[in-house]
């Protein structure tokens, strides 16, 4: 295909990655290379368990009377603020995000925002008023920004490439696993009847980054920003020694080396400036900015930021009213939703993602469109149950079903690709800066979001639920007519599709002609030391 680097080079080596580390039937299981890979990026695939635990945790303490009388009992204002405080803290450290990330390294990135965690944390489980409380959630989203990040770079830019989709996906799913510990951890403590009820689940919000700084050691650069600071050297060594299992010779280490080097080099000279403004200068990177502008306010604007942080309110409104039973509610819908976005995550690579992305929204609209009725039907038989009715048990279930049922639509797609599809259509020098718009967008949309639900649902009760029901219908048209097909390519290749053809046959032929090149002086040099058994 145009633009694809696909065929056969001399000696029958094939010019894709994807085409190279394909060529046989061997599991990656049995690639020890691979598996000890796959380990350290468990450090940075957990990033996302702090922010998933932070709605659950927020969720869970709205329910628990000893957090109500610690903080006065907050109203819905109140509550607004104490939420969204950590995006407010997330703003203040967007601007530094990239810049740390492109000029100290991925790794450095993720370590130090683990110990900015850790401080917040330990201010918000300490806290004695409503002040300290809210330092303590700002500081924390503070590191949460860089955390976040950091983390979905170095799995994208280190792992395997027929991987590198799986994983980061897995990433955002994880999101849940934080969701899960913060939910049952409630459930647990909401019988201690002191302050500890809320602190302990505080506490463990810190899991993930003990985890990062007590393993430190074994956590690795990205090859990506190695070759971009002329360390190539060290950038090789590690491609060898977890892509090719150690195999020098592997024809997967020169055809890795030669497209990043081939797509960077193309990019310094495509774009004279890295700045954000970049993004204005090209028709492709005006797409891209629109996309992940999309792809931002629409993974928080789509309804789920009302089950994430106000699932209390909800339950309130439909006669679930208990500290015990919301509670649980809260754990089960946790684990339902890890469960689905770690199986969604895990077969993404066997469908087009506009296909996932399509089904998705839809399935939301459609969901969202019941739930409204359902609403407006609970409120209205409330009213005749108070003129002697029967109560409308039935239908307050069905609001907790289709709660559940979103749940699975929005991990169908939502879930798991958001963050994957938003790294995978920038070039290397605009990656990190992109990835910082996506959370500045993300961190606008919750702020608006935890201002205007609490209060829209307070008021307006079923009929604030409209709102969500014509913007999922605008979100539907929007995914149809401005997002491209990513699937199926390699790093590379899926940032060169927004620039067009003329772009991709400029990497295929740089990756061919310079990978022939260092294959032809591999040759050489192994015909001179005499070695034997070297592939060709």
């Amino acid at each position: 295909m145009p633009g694809s680097v696909s065929g056969d080079m001399a000696g029958g080596i094939p010019a894709n990655v994807d085409a190279a580390v394909q060529r046989g039937p061997v599991s990656w299981l049995r690639n020890a290379g691979i598996v000890k890979l796959n380990c350290i990026l468990v450090l940075s695939l957990i990033s996302s368990y702090a922010t998933g635990f932070d709605g659950s945790m927020m969720n869970g303490l709205q329910s628990l009377d000893t957090w109500k009388e610690s903080f006065n009992h907050p109203g819905a204002s109140d509550l607004a603020l104490l939420n969204a405080i950590q995006n407010v803290g997330q703003l203040v450290g967007m601007p530094f995000c990239a810049w740390i990330c492109d000029t100290w390294g991925r790794k450095p990135a993720l370590l130090g925002s683990a110990c900015v965690l850790l401080v917040g944390v330990a201010l918000q489980t300490a806290a004695q008023n409503t002040g300290m409380f809210i330092a303590g959630r700002g500081i924390i989203g503070l590191g949460l920004v860089l955390n976040i990040t950091a983390a979905p770079l170095l799995i994208m830019e280190l792992a395997y490439p027929t991987q590198r989709a799986p994983l980061v996906s897995i990433y955002n799913s994880l999101w849940g696993l934080g969701a899960l510990v913060a939910a049952w951890t409630t459930y647990g403590t909401f019988r201690i009847g002191s302050t500890w009820a809320w602190r302990i689940p505080s506490l463990l919000q810190a899991l993930s980054s003990v985890l990062q700084l007590g393993l430190c050691f074994m956590v690795e650069e990205s090859p990506r920003w190695l070759v971009s600071k002329e360390r190539d050297e060290e950038a090789e060594k590690l491609i060898v020694k977890y892509h090719a299992n150690g195999d020098l010779s592997d024809p997967v280490v020169p055809l890795e080396i030669e497209e990043i080097r081939s797509a960077l080099r193309l990019e310094r000279e495509a774009y004279k400036s890295t700045s954000y403004l970049a993004f204005f200068s090209t028709p492709g990177n005006r797409r891209r900015f629109f996309i992940i502008l999309a792809v931002g306010f629409f993974s928080q604007w789509s309804g789920n930021g009302l089950i994430s942080y106000y699932l209390t309110i909800i339950l309130n409104s439909v006669g679930y009213t208990s500290q015990d039973t919301q509670t649980l509610i809260n754990g089960l819908l946790t684990i339902w939703s890890m469960v689905w976005g770690l199986a969604f995550s895990l077969v993404v690579n066997r469908f087009r993602r506009r296909t996932l992305f399509l089904l998705s929204t839809a399935g939301m609209l459609v969901v969202y469109v019941v739930w409204t009725a359902l609403e407006a039907t609970y409120e209205m038989s409330t009213d005749l149950a108070s003129d002697g009715a029967d109560g409308p048990g039935g239908i307050a279930k069905g609001v907790v079903a289709m709660i559940f049922l979103y749940q699975f639509v929005f991990a169908i797609g939502w879930g798991p690709l958001q963050v994957t599809y938003v790294v995978e259509i920038l070039p290397y020098n605009l990656r990190a800066r992109g990835l910082v718009l996506y959370n500045l967008f993300v961190a606008l949309a919750l702020i608006f979001n935890q201002y205007a639900n609490p209060i829209g649902v307070t008021n307006s009760g079923w009929k604030f639920y409209i709102t969500y029901d014509v913007w999922l219908l605008v979100e539907l048209a929007v995914v149809y007519f401005l997002f491209v097909e990513t699937g199926k390519m390699s790093l590379e290749e899926t940032a060169a599709v927004l620039d067009g053809a003329e772009m991709e046959d400029k990497l295929a032929e740089e990756v061919i002609r310079n990978t022939e090149k260092t294959l032809g002086l591999a040759r050489v040099t192994t015909v001179a030391e005499g070695e034997v058994g070297a592939k060709p």
